[in-house]
């Protein structure tokens, strides 16, 4: 019986599920590429900072994702926000094993869309992505797609595999 203890806790350690530690995450500022002709505000700066910030706590809380400190790298990154590429080649200096790239597309006031992409390091592939068309150019709006998205699209289900509770 001694020796059927250690055999069986054996057996039950290996059929559970392995929890994966969260993926080190460079997730970078949400990009705004607006067509409308109304021309940037205050406001919208502040939106996109706040977004991505709320897009950064959101994507850490599904357990999935550990969002790196990109602060070392703003001067980079402010040069290169619109190439992809570059974007990859800093999230891979700064440590990141996924990039996760933001953009919001303002056609009017009232007609926007939202992409995020995750896309893995090693081999640059796609690994989550969703689009959310989002009605209205305020925070509402913006904070609400991108919760959307995390929640239906990037990250669905939690770290341990569980349905994530619906908000």
């Amino acid at each position: 019986m001694s020796r059927l203890i250690p055999l069986l806790i054996a057996l039950l350690t290996a059929a559970l599920p392995a929890v994966a530690a969260p993926l080190p995450a460079a997730v970078f500022e949400i990009e705004l590429v607006d067509t409308s002709g109304e021309g940037r505000s205050p406001a919208q700066e502040q939106r996109i900072r706040a977004t991505t910030e709320a897009l950064r706590r959101e994507l850490a809380e599904t357990g999935l994702y550990a969002p790196l400190d990109l602060a070392p790298a703003a001067g980079r990154i402010g040069d290169h926000l619109s190439c992809e590429q570059c974007l990859l080649d800093i999230a891979r200096d700064m440590g990141g094993q996924v990039a996760v790239i933001g953009k919001v597309n303002k056609i009017s006031t009232l007609i926007l869309s939202m992409d995020i992409v995750v896309r893995d390091l090693a081999d640059g592939k796609v690994i989550a992505r969703g689009t959310a068309d989002i009605r209205g150019d305020n925070d509402r709006a913006w904070l609400r797609g991108m919760q959307w998205l995390v929640e239906h699209r990037i990250a669905p289900q939690g770290a341990a595999g569980e349905e994530r509770a619906p908000r």
